[in-house]
């Protein structure tokens, strides 16, 4: 094992550059293409004026709900700089919630509490005017519903309970919460935890790491196909260790330090990006990395030479992205073949399991492998 050691430590020096590359090319690139989407994601959301001659609480509670909205970017301004950025074209629409917004509402009035102002460009008034307005409503509505209780409080004096405005609002919030009448998320993958649910997600992070970890392990692989050239093969003889042993001792030296990379991806991923720690997912990285590394391996051996191996790297991580749903969605292909579904090394991973298949396929092929080369070796002996 020191001799191993030795040579690969020899290996590294002279490559260490392209190693470090290819290892932290997932988490790279995973943090450009999230921060490159949301800072897309961000321009492209329609930007709003909002200007309060007001500052009640439900003056604030209407523009936190507005602010919610996914597609909307809110810009809270004085009502001269409002209209001065509409006149400049760089606010879609401006909407000013007019002064005694909270006492009319109370009082169950609902006109003119909101003034609006559009320019010739204000492509998306009419939509964000009438979301404006639902919240209004929504609000009108929980009045309506204090003021009926108030009511039969009044006309019940006996039932002991008497609700103040608060609570009764308060109580509506919580069972529209409870209830969920109507909710819509836009996910290209599922999004099933709670702090997902609201969130439009155009690339799934994992996902997105899973495609360059493939690709990845494959360049960093290639020592395979460097160490079992002809011309190496002699050193073996000092070494007293045959090829195949020292393949496989070296893959789990690499095989250990890509768990290292892994550990460090998942707290990055969570510094950075917000990815929840469970060990359902640490898990299922782990079984992913040794999926994609042993298949890396038997690639690597099954080939002799580089460009035919880089091709073939590429090609195949190019048909997994398309095929397992990583990147694009392919609920459509999948539904018309679903035989495709049983052959996606992703499959698992993306849906935070260990996957099995696939690692028992490659142990048997490296088995085999192993035992074949074994046979060799005694019979040349």
């Amino acid at each position: 094992m020191k001799a191993i050691l030795q040579t690969r430590f020899i290996h590294l020096k002279k490559h260490w550059g392209s190693l470090l590359f290819w290892l932290l090319f997932p988490i790279i690139a995973t943090l450009a293409i999230m921060g490159l989407t949301n800072s897309l994601q961000q321009d492209s959301k329609v930007p709003v004026g909002i200007v309060l001659e007001e500052t009640t609480p439900m003056a604030l509670d209407l523009v936190d709900s507005i602010k919610q909205t996914p597609i909307i970017r809110v810009e809270q301004l004085s009502e001269d700089e409002a209209l001065t950025q509409l006149e400049q074209h760089q606010l879609d629409s401006v909407f000013i919630i007019r002064e005694g917004y909270e006492e009319q509402i109370k009082k169950g009035n609902r006109n003119r509490l909101i003034k609006s102002y559009r320019s010739d460009l204000s492509f998306a008034y009419s939509p964000i005017a009438e979301m404006v307005m639902s919240y209004v409503q929504q609000d009108t509505g929980r009045t309506k519903a204090v003021l009926t209780i108030q009511e039969l409080s009044e006309q019940y004096p006996n039932t002991g309970q008497i609700w103040t405005w608060e609570e009764i609002v308060d109580k509506s919030k919580e069972v529209e919460a409870e209830e969920n009448l109507l909710q819509t998320s836009f996910t290209f993958l599922n999004a099933n935890t709670k702090e997902d649910e609201n969130r439009f997600v155009l690339f799934n992070p994992w996902g997105l790491w899973a495609i360059f970890s493939i690709l990845s392990t494959f360049m960093v692989m290639d020592w395979i196909i460097r160490e079992r050239r002809k011309s190496l093969s002699p050193r073996f003889f000092f070494m007293r260790i045959a090829l195949n042993s020292y393949l496989l001792r070296n893959a789990m030296l690499y095989l250990l330090l890509f768990i290292i990379v892994d550990i460090i991806t998942i707290a990055v991923f969570y510094k950075f990006l917000g990815e929840a720690v469970t060990l359902a997912l640490t898990l299922a990285v782990l079984s992913f990395r040794l999926t994609v590394l042993m298949g890396a391996f038997i690639l690597a051996i099954w080939i002799n030479k580089l460009p035919v191996y880089y091709g073939f790297s590429f090609v195949l991580t190019l048909l997994i992205a398309i095929v397992s749903g990583a990147i694009l969605p392919t609920e459509g292909l999948i539904s018309r073949y679903p035989w495709l579904q049983l052959g996606n090394p992703l499959a698992s991973f993306l849906s935070k399991e260990i996957g099995y298949g696939w690692n028992i396929v490659f142990v048997i092929l490296i088995a085999i492998w192993f035992v074949r080369k074994e046979k060799r070796n005694v019979k040349g002996a």
